[in-house]
């Protein structure tokens, strides 16, 4: 695919948006609606603050424990962070002495573009799973009529009808924790 050059050399339009067939993420995760605008390339521009993003991607830090682990010093962080929250990619609270910082949905969707598909996959696999699951279990409880009048439950069927049902609740634990 070949791509036409800027009209002047070293701009950048407002809205700069990375074909999704082209870039390949993760096991053929692609990315797909990550759109970056002009503050997100200047913010995403320094090798610190891509180290900030990945760093706070395990959880909420201070400004004293991003310097720390990372080797800077507090005010280059700060400023780091700075930047980062003005393209709304870094949010804190005060929620006590300190004040913590943490990632916006959008950097986690950049740093993680094919997160959502696989939720999506898992809640969808849990679906098929419960209604065949329900299915199964029923089909137990009706019995099935013999030559006779007898009714006959095999109990296979309620033994998959469970099994189903628990992978059912194990991918819904799954997708929980990928969310976070």
């Amino acid at each position: 695919m070949r791509y036409t050059p800027f009209p002047k050399p070293g701009a950048i339009p407002e809205r700069f948006s990375l074909p999704a067939e082209e870039y390949l993420i993760v096991s053929g995760q692609t990315m797909e609606d990550v759109t970056l605008n002009r503050d997100d390339i200047a913010a995403l521009s320094s090798d610190a603050r891509v180290a900030i993003l990945k760093t706070l991607d395990s959880r909420p830090m201070t400004v004293s424990e991003l310097a720390d682990g990372l080797g800077l010093a507090r005010s280059t962080v700060h400023e780091h962070l700075a930047v980062l929250a003005d393209a709304d990619l870094v949010t804190h609270e005060n929620a006590r002495k300190w004040r913590d910082y943490g990632l916006t949905k959008r950097a986690r969707r950049i740093l993680h573009p094919g997160k959502d598909h696989r939720i999506i996959f898992l809640l969808s696999t849990s679906l098929v799973a419960l209604t065949a699951g329900v299915l199964l279990v029923a089909s137990f409880l009706r019995g099935f009529a013999v030559q006779g009048g007898s009714v006959v439950r095999e109990p296979f069927l309620l033994y998959a009808g469970e099994a189903l049902l628990g992978v059912t609740l194990v991918l819904w634990y799954v997708a929980v924790r990928c969310r976070r």
